[in-house]
């Protein structure tokens, strides 16, 4: 599999983010992800509205790519990287 960069803009009280990042826990990827979380680094709210337009979470960014909605995104996980 080519290299993927991927960066998942999240916050924790969010329900729809929480399910993703139970995903990315169960696969062991969190190492593959750089993880953004809006409600705690200002700077990275700022970021995802400057990409996406609003702030909606979780927004998953691969290869500069955005995809949103937490069961696309964690279908998206399960299909790269579950053995």
């Amino acid at each position: 599999m080519a290299d993927l960069e991927l960066e998942l803009y999240f916050y924790q009280q969010c329900g729809f983010s929480r399910s993703v990042l139970n995903t990315i826990n169960n696969l062991g990827i969190a190492d593959k992800i750089t993880l953004k979380d809006i409600r705690e680094h200002v700077e990275f709210e700022k970021e995802l509205v400057a990409k996406c337009g609003n702030p909606t979470v979780p927004t998953l960014m691969v290869n500069g790519e955005m995809m949103r909605e937490s069961e696309a995104i964690n279908s998206f996980l399960v299909d790269k990287f579950l053995d």
